[in-house]
């Protein structure tokens, strides 16, 4: 069984690798606007590698946001293609989400995903199950926040913990799959 993991909520595409259930293979390449051009030869880069061809592939999971609009939007659009087309089941996980799966100490914990202008917050109880709905702090309003609220910015990502994870989330249907958008887009304001 193969998975690929897709992460494309920052400047840093990261493609995951998974085969039989274990981290085999990440991927990664910084930019800062050229996610469309860099995503699909990383992915068949990645492939190849493995003597693997997207048909090879059975599972995907992918990270919706919150993060750079245009990012999430491909990075989604390319997963829900994929699944959709090889007709795989597909896993969403948000770019906080995969933080508080991957931190070691458990507990209620605030997890923070940095931007340029704020922070993307979501509240986790000890099972990694989010609390509340996700909220955007403005950089002006987060050192209060901070000083009063147990938060974990820095996690180094656990990319077999996040399968394990996702192994617990029921397989999303294609069409439903969305991006994850917490703060409002300038046109949107």
């Amino acid at each position: 069984m193969n998975t690929i993991f897709i992460d494309t909520h920052t400047n840093i595409i990261k493609l995951v690798l998974y085969q039989n259930g274990k981290f085999v293979k990440e991927l990664t390449n910084s930019s800062e606007q050229n996610h469309g051009s860099i995503m699909m030869p990383l992915l068949i880069e990645l492939l190849e590698e493995f003597n693997l061809t997207v048909s090879d592939l059975n599972d995907i999971i992918v990270v919706n946001g919150p993060g750079s609009f245009t990012g999430i939007r491909l990075g989604v659009t390319i997963a829900k293609t994929l699944a959709f087309t090889l007709k795989i089941p597909i896993r969403v996980m948000s770019s906080v989400l995969i933080k508080a799966v991957s931190n070691i100490e458990k507990g209620h914990h605030w997890f923070v995903e940095k931007e340029k202008n704020g922070y993307y917050v979501g509240e986790f109880n000890d099972l990694d199950e989010l609390l509340n709905d996700y909220f955007y702090i403005k950089n002006s309003d987060y050192d209060l926040f901070q000083s009063t609220h147990d938060v974990i910015e820095d996690v180094i990502l656990s990319y077999q913990q996040i399968y394990d994870y996702s192994r617990l989330l029921k397989p999303n249907h294609v069409h439903s799959v969305n991006p994850l958008y917490v703060k409002l887009i300038e046109v949107q304001r």
